[in-house]
């Protein structure tokens, strides 16, 4: 499970640099050029390091552009443009509902089963967002967004949705011998360039999509490397250990340590409010990994 953490920890801290990236560039450019590159990226390093993995069959084309939509497009473009709107805070804790919605894929694509254990676990990690919640000073008019969504938030919920049932299909291309490198590289540029497209019908050709480029470029290469290096990977090779709904349900970690990068770097105050939340968290995990172990 320190794996898990660890991805977790990495995962937080993409929001942050996203957050920041998105004061150098349009957000559809900056979502075609990090996943152009970095698709590039992957692909070159698949050939160069694993040339017998590079490979692509004809059968299986429309589901690399299937998992392209889900896993890149949907799951970027929505989320880089609500982040013009959003708190980096706001969204991370908005990203912690991403475990309830892998549950009901899993239910009808994979056929997962839920114990009481488990499904304990799951309703005390939900509740560990509760305290967090109630935190209210980074958020804007937060307390006028109890009772409705804003349109950023519906289109953050689109990207939560989409990344949620993207990792389904991908497991199954994973199973037919695939490397993750290599699925990364080709859904990541497939993703890339579809956004880019996006970006000159909507945000215009002839027009400057970067506003700094020297900063731009510097946080978007952090920007590849937390989130499309280590967290992809990591959340791949553990795929191959771990249930669809324990990783995802983990997610519940990302707002701690999102406030914890937040109280480090931004010197933001850390209430009894993250406390709470910890010792909730880490009591639902306990109890939804301890029923999978038994299961083994």
């Amino acid at each position: 499970m320190i794996t898990v953490i660890l991805m977790y920890a990495i995962l937080a801290a993409s929001f942050t640099v996203a957050k920041t990236a998105i004061a150098y560039a349009t957000p559809y450019f900056l979502v075609g050029f990090r996943f152009t590159l970095a698709g590039t990226l992957f692909l070159t390093l698949q050939y160069i390091f694993n040339r017998k993995k590079f490979f692509l069959r004809k059968q299986d084309v429309p589901h690399f552009f299937w998992i392209a939509l889900f896993y890149v497009y949907l799951a970027f473009v929505p989320e880089f443009w609500a982040l013009q709107y959003l708190t980096s805070t706001k969204v991370v804790i908005l990203y912690s509902i991403t475990p309830f919605f892998v549950a009901i894929f899993a239910y009808f694509l994979a056929a997962e089963r839920f114990t009481v254990k488990k499904i304990t676990g799951m309703i005390l990690g939900f509740a560990g967002t509760i305290p967090i919640l109630m935190i209210q000073d980074d958020i804007r008019e937060a307390a006028t967004e109890i009772l409705k969504i804003s349109l950023p938030e519906v289109v953050l919920l689109i990207a939560i949705i989409s990344g949620a049932y993207a990792w389904f299909p991908l497991k199954k291309l994973m199973n037919k011998g695939y490397s993750l490198p290599m699925i990364n590289g080709v859904t990541m540029l497939l993703g890339g360039l579809a956004a880019l497209t996006t970006s000159f019908f909507i945000e215009g050709v002839f027009v400057t999509h970067i506003f700094s480029f020297w900063p731009f470029l510097g946080w978007i290469l952090l920007l590849i490397l937390l989130s499309n290096g280590l967290f992809y990977n990591l959340y791949g090779w553990h795929l191959r250990r771990y249930s669809f709904t324990l990783l995802s349900f983990a997610g519940f970690l990302c707002p701690i340590f999102g406030s914890l990068y937040g109280w480090y770097f931004l010197s933001e105050s850390i209430k009894w409010n993250h406390f709470i939340s910890l010792f909730l968290v880490g009591s639902g995990l306990y109890l939804f990994y301890r029923d999978e172990l038994v299961e083994r």
